[in-house]
């Protein structure tokens, strides 16, 4: 990993980092379909709606755009695959699928369907005002720019990349390029990319030459991360660099501006002082956990 004297541009991962959805995405799809009389349990929804993701993604990457699709067409039938698997029959579906898909689609590039994370504006705050360029980076379709400006966090970013309209996506290298370039060419070790995905996100960006920061709200083991990735004897440093919180980014970002700590005695004080702060994040995490 780089470990750069000097970070210029920070880019964040969107969905799970920067917001999700408000309850959970299987509650606002049992919503919307009840108000065209289409009665399904929240629990047929979240059981379907992954794997019908995934097999879509494998039949028309790219949201579609590799076949030829609209991303719009692509959730379409990815929506009507998943009221089936759900034990809905298409007689009863197809009368006002149509406008149940819209209100679906429309729904979720709006603040109605997502909430920001209670850490996300104070930390981007602090560091739009110390300077640093910023872009999110989201393996999505283009509504993900539309989401963002409805939640009002457009003003702190200088670039969206969303996956379907550079027809790449994490953790390929080029869209981590792509967003150099948007950046005004900046070095690849003058980067850091944040992310809850430690494949996408973390050793993405790692292999094309960045710093990275693995966001860890929900703590996981390192047993929890993919074999093949801790494996992989190109990534420089395998055990991942992480935070709690984004709150923490910038003291993490603080200890990558110091030089070595063989060098410089204040180094090694800013960076027990980090892993203290994460100690004691990570302490009272459990403790909630545990009360609760």
């Amino acid at each position: 990993m780089p470990n750069s004297s000097k970070i210029k541009l920070i880019t964040f991962d969107a969905y799970n980092t920067l917001f999700k959805p408000k309850g959970s995405l299987s509650a606002q799809y049992v919503e919307e379909a009840k108000r065209f009389g289409i009665r399904v349990s929240r629990e047929q929804i979240s059981q379907n709606f992954g794997q019908a993701y995934k097999k879509q993604l494998i039949k028309a990457p790219f949201y579609g755009i590799s076949k030829g699709m609209t991303p719009q067409g692509w959730w379409k039938e990815l929506v009507y695959s998943t009221f089936i698997s759900a034990g809905i029959k298409s007689k009863d579906l197809d009368h006002d699928f149509d406008q149940l898909y819209n209100a679906l689609y429309t729904r979720f590039t709006t603040a109605e369907a997502y909430s920001i994370f209670p850490d996300v504006l104070s930390a981007l705050n602090e560091l739009k005002q110390r300077g640093f360029h910023m872009g999110v980076i989201s393996n999505s379709d283009e509504r993900v720019v539309k989401v963002i400006e409805n939640l009002d966090l457009s003003k702190y970013f200088d670039f969206v990349i969303a996956s379907s309209l550079v027809e790449c996506e994490k953790p390929n290298k080029k869209i981590y390029d792509k967003a150099l370039k948007l950046a005004g060419n900046v070095n690849a070790e003058h980067a850091l990319h944040v992310g809850d995905d430690v494949d996408k996100d973390y050793f993405g960006a790692t292999k094309a030459g960045w710093n990275a920061v693995l966001l860890e709200r929900t703590k996981l083991s390192y047993e929890d991360f993919s074999p093949a990735m801790i494996a992989d004897s190109s990534i420089p440093t395998n055990r991942p660099k992480q935070i709690l919180t984004l709150n923490d980014l910038y003291p993490y970002i603080n200890t990558l501006h110091r030089v070595d700590s063989s060098e410089d005695p204040a180094s090694a004080t800013a960076h027990a002082e980090y892993n203290q702060k994460v100690a004691a994040t990570a302490a009272a995490l459990t403790a909630h956990a545990a009360s609760h």
